[in-house]
């Protein structure tokens, strides 16, 4: 829910309906996926994500996928094209690992926030707890999961995930 309210949607499916045309796999002329243009197009009033935020998480992933596809041109496999599902777990990884890096007291109050707004009006049984904001914020917020179905290319994806990991830690010490 954290993830989507950067987007200012509610649910998966409002950011991937504009994403789901096949014709929309692969990248253009400047090396930029078209998912990220029909992002732009779309969602051109985001507030927490910039055009050039979403550029620049784009490129890393384009980078991120060059670095895989020498590596499988050399063995003899078929280069990656990302299909929309697998783009938007790249770009939420990229997102969350940026933060995490970056300012993890700052991703966890902004997570701790969409915690209480989840929990308003909800049964003290259906709520979810917070994140201790008063502890490090790092070993509470250093797991990702992903819920892929079987054959989705949740393998291949990790692969770039452990690309953009190495990137974040370097890019921000």
């Amino acid at each position: 829910q954290w993830m989507l309210s950067l987007f200012n949607v509610d649910k998966f499916e409002e950011l991937a309906q504009h994403l789901r045309n096949e014709g929309l796999e692969g990248l253009d002329a400047n090396n930029v996926h078209r998912f990220h243009h029909a992002i732009t197009a779309h969602l051109f009033n985001l507030t927490q994500l910039s055009t050039e935020t979403l550029l620049e998480y784009d490129q890393n992933i384009v980078r991120h996928t060059h670095r895989l596809n020498e590596k499988r041109l050399t063995h003899g496999e078929e280069p990656i094209t990302w299909k929309y599902f697998q783009y938007l777990a790249l770009l939420f990884s990229g997102i969350y690992l940026d933060r995490y890096f970056r300012d993890p007291k700052g991703l966890l109050a902004a997570l701790n926030e969409q915690v209480a707004k989840y929990n308003q009006g909800k049964s003290e049984a259906d709520q979810v707890a917070t994140l201790d904001g008063a502890a490090e914020a790092w070993p509470q917020l250093n797991k990702l999961a992903f819920w892929m179905a079987t054959g989705s290319g949740k393998t291949l994806v990790m692969h770039a995930h452990i690309l953009q990991f190495q990137h974040y830690l370097a890019k921000h010490g």
